[in-house]
C-alpha cells in the first residue's frame, strides 16, 4: 500500500504542475459489481470499492483525442445471492474477495462536449485474496496469479467544470487461476476470468 500511495501522489503532482501544458490530473471513487467465470455462479452479485487517481493528456493537434494513465485500488470477486427457495431454505454461502492495485492506460475520444469513450488495458497486481463459506476461510485452495491483465471499455461524462461520472466494463484477459488437479475443485470448473462493472465519481483538477 505504501507504493500505491507514492504513485498516487506522483500522479497528483504531475497533474498539478503540468496543467498549463494540456495535462489534467484527478481523483476518483466508486464501487464495483463483479462476477467470476468457472464458479457455477451467475450475476454481478459481489460488490466492492474502487478508488484511485489519473492524469489526462489531451493532444494539442486534435483535442478530441487523449491518453490517460491511472493507478487504482479495485475489489473484485464473486458471491452467492442468498435467497430462500419455495421451501424456505437458503442456499450455501460462498464469497470470494480479491483486492488489486490496477494500473490502466486508456485512449479516450470525445464524442460530444463532456462525453468521452475510453478503451484501455490494465496491469493488475493482486494484494490479497480469500475464499469463504459458511464455516469460514476455505483451506487448501489453488493460489491466484499475482499479476494479471484486464481489457476495459467505458464512458465518462464531465457534467461540470471539475466533476464527472464514469461507467466501465472490464474483463480479465489472463485466467486468474487455472484448475490443475492438485487442489480441491470446489467452485473451480474451468479457467477463471473476472468480469466487473465499475461506476465512479471523479474530480478533475
Amino acid at each position: 500500500m505504501k507504493k500505491f500511495f507514492i504513485l498516487f501522489i506522483c500522479l497528483f503532482l504531475i497533474g498539478e504542475s503540468m496543467e498549463a501544458q494540456n495535462f489534467k490530473g484527478g481523483i476518483r471513487a466508486g464501487f464495483t459489481a463483479t462476477q467470476m467465470s468457472g464458479d457455477e455462479l451467475r450475476g454481478f452479485h459481489k460488490l466492492g470499492a474502487f478508488a484511485g487517481g489519473f492524469v489526462t493528456w489531451r493532444f494539442v493537434q486534435n483535442e478530441k483525442w487523449a491518453i490517460q494513465p491511472e493507478i487504482n485500488f479495485i475489489m473484485k470477486g464473486s458471491s452467492t445471492f442468498l435467497r430462500a427457495n419455495k421451501e424456505g431454505n437458503i442456499g450455501e454461502k460462498y464469497v470470494l474477495s480479491l483486492y488489486f492495485i490496477e494500473v490502466p492506460f486508456f485512449a479516450k475520444y470525445n464524442i460530444v462536449r463532456g462525453l468521452e469513450f475510453e478503451l484501455g488495458l490494465a496491469m493488475d497486481v493482486l494484494l490479497y485474496g480469500v475464499e469463504k463459506d459458511a464455516n469460514g476461510k476455505i483451506p487448501a485452495r489453488q493460489p491466484f496469479r499475482t499479476f494479471g491483465m484486464t481489457g476495459i471499455a467505458g464512458f465518462s461524462y464531465l457534467f461540470a467544470n471539475h466533476y464527472g461520472l464514469n461507467l466501465r466494463y472490464g474483463n480479465s484477459l489472463i485466467p486468474l487461476r487455472v484448475p490443475d488437479g492438485e487442489y480441491g475443485n470446489y467452485r473451480i470448473t474451468k479457467k477463471q476470468f473476472s468480469s466487473e462493472i465499475v461506476f465512479s465519481f471523479y474530480y478533475q483538477f
